[in-house]
């Protein structure tokens, strides 16, 4: 039998080799969703968060979710942390409640979004006191101190210098999510595509 002219048919096909015009690989950017929900506990119940957000890669984005009224303030204090240190792109998403330390999860991040009819609360701590007199007069004294430069630290260019003050004496603020969107603008921490969608909403409103 007289050969093949036009080679093997499996050469015709480019199989049986590496066909140089196909690639393939992983995707190269993977998004993680944790869900912030009902009340944040104690902080051995996030140490999967915390590693996640401490490995993250440049190419990951890790989307918080929260419908949260507050829980556990020291808690709250490490994700800020790990939130503030992560190589990923956060994403802070609020679902309907932020509330407490919720709202300071939500202001640690760099990316944010809003859900409309979101409610946010702003308050000073809840905590209980028990031991002797003077114990229990340097624990409030102390906790008072700490509290105010924690809110100062954090809501400092959310919030007005007279809102903070509020705060700190013991009175709630409350936002909707449209103010909330608003200050965002005015610190400049609204992203391209949300801030061209309120500019159109302003001006379909004149």
């Amino acid at each position: 039998m007289n050969a093949d002219p036009f080679g093997p048919l499996d050469e015709m096909l480019g199989m049986g080799q590496k066909n140089k015009n196909i690639f393939s690989g992983k995707s190269l950017v993977q998004q993680h969703d944790l869900y912030l929900s009902g009340e944040i506990k104690s902080s051995d119940q996030y140490t999967d968060w915390f590693e996640l957000l401490r490995s993250a890669g440049k190419s990951d984005i890790i989307k918080i979710h929260i419908n949260c009224y507050g829980g556990d303030l020291f808690t709250a204090i490490q994700l800020m942390r790990c939130i503030t240190e992560s190589n990923g792109n956060i994403v802070t998403s609020v679902e309907g409640a932020c509330m407490s330390a919720a709202t300071m999860i939500f202001l640690a991040s760099e990316s944010f979004e809003v859900s409309e009819h979101s409610a946010f609360m702003f308050h000073n701590y809840s905590g209980i006191t028990i031991g002797k007199g003077g114990e229990m007069y340097e624990q409030i004294s102390f906790e008072k101190k700490w509290f105010n430069k924690l809110v100062n630290n954090i809501y400092k260019e959310f919030l007005t210098d007279e809102e903070i003050k509020d705060i700190e004496h013991g009175k709630d603020l409350w936002l909707d999510g449209d103010e909330v969107v608003l200050r965002l603008k005015k610190m400049g921490k609204l992203e391209a595509k949300q801030q061209l969608e309120l500019d159109l909403d302003e001006e379909n409103e004149e």
